[in-house]
């Protein structure tokens, strides 16, 4: 009888097994959760990818229509002076393109400027305070495409009265500040090659550690400075340095002339990824050759000595190099 109870007793598992076995879970869970991790963000990754190459599509197809690529910003039409606080920006001209006509349509970009009525907005600096059915309000909708999951920034950018945020920029020489002489500019403009040439790079919206303001797709300049864009002026995944203001909802810059607001910037690890002219998407190291004189009137250029052409004798700076779109320099493996 006593042997029977025994070997009952014996069928459950000790605390030592029970402590043995939950520590193997432990350790396979802490071996399996990085890679789980990894896994997701190859997911956003590809996802940000994606973007880029619909986002570089729309270009081409935009270009193919018009024959240009569509200007930096403009104020009821192709006006004389089109650099202004809220003239309409490429991200809108280019909505028919990435399934948004309905939304092209209601806002009809290019005709006068961006909406922001005191009558249609409880507070002209917050868009979320928009009447409904108004321009103002789908100002501020949610376009995926204009997102990157791996920045973890709202759909919302208070840096820029929380119209709906854009996290791509396109290349500020190929898109320079239109004027009454240059409006935009075309694919034969780029004499560098396609290939080598930088479109669009990323330029995520991240309130953490290492700010980075990102854009809006609805204005080309919301506060002081046009931030649709990416420069050479900043090397690659530079944070933003400055605060967000809070009475305007708008940024402030510590120095402005460090240009960190228009900085390519994503929270992939090690650099950003880039639409070439051609289409082509390419990840660049954020160690990639860059100039150093950050800060400067010459930071933004592909040689050592100046603007463009560069002597034999001078450095040249492959990041700066695969932004200019006529520099005539011959671009190694980046």
């Amino acid at each position: 009888m006593s042997r029977s109870l025994n070997s009952m007793s014996r069928k459950g598992f000790t605390l030592i097994e029970l402590l043995v076995v939950i520590a193997i879970i432990a350790i396979l869970v802490a071996l399996l959760l990085p890679a789980v991790q990894q896994a997701r963000e190859a997911a956003r990754r590809s996802s940000c990818k994606n973007n880029l190459k619909q986002l570089g599509l729309a270009m081409h197809n935009y270009h193919d229509v018009y024959n240009i690529f569509p200007p930096a910003g403009t104020i009821a039409g192709f006006g004389t002076n089109m650099d202004q606080t809220n003239a309409w920006p490429w991200s809108t001209k280019i909505l028919p393109y990435i399934e948004e006509s309905a939304l092209y349509d209601a806002l009809q970009p290019g005709e006068g400027s961006v909406p922001r009525s005191a009558t249609n907005m409880a507070n002209v600096n917050d868009y979320l305070t928009a009447n409904g059915g108004t321009k103002e309000q789908l100002l501020s909708k949610v376009i995926p495409t204009y997102l990157c999951p791996s920045a973890p920034g709202p759909e919302y950018n208070k840096f820029q009265a929380n119209m709906g945020t854009l996290m791509y920029g396109v290349n500020n020489v190929l898109f320079p500040v239109p004027s009454a002489t240059i409006k935009a500019q075309s694919m034969s403009d780029v004499t560098d090659g396609t290939t080598n040439t930088i479109l669009i790079g990323e330029k995520a919206l991240y309130d953490g550690p290492r700010l980075s303001i990102g854009a809006v797709w609805g204005n080309y300049k919301t506060c002081a400075g046009r931030l649709g864009i990416i420069s050479g002026h900043a090397e690659i995944n530079t944070p933003f340095d400055g605060t967000w203001d809070a009475a305007n909802n708008c940024y402030l810059e510590n120095n402005p002339a460090d240009a960190t607001r228009v900085a390519a910037f994503s929270l992939h690890d090690g650099g950003a990824q880039f639409a070439m002219v051609d289409g082509s998407v390419r990840f660049i190291s954020e160690n990639v050759n860059s100039n150093p004189a950050i800060g400067s009137a010459g930071g933004s250029f592909p040689c050592s000595g100046g603007a463009p052409p560069c002597a034999a004798s001078e450095t040249v700076y492959t990041y700066q190099a695969l932004i200019y779109i006529d520099d005539e320099l011959v671009v190694g493996e980046f």
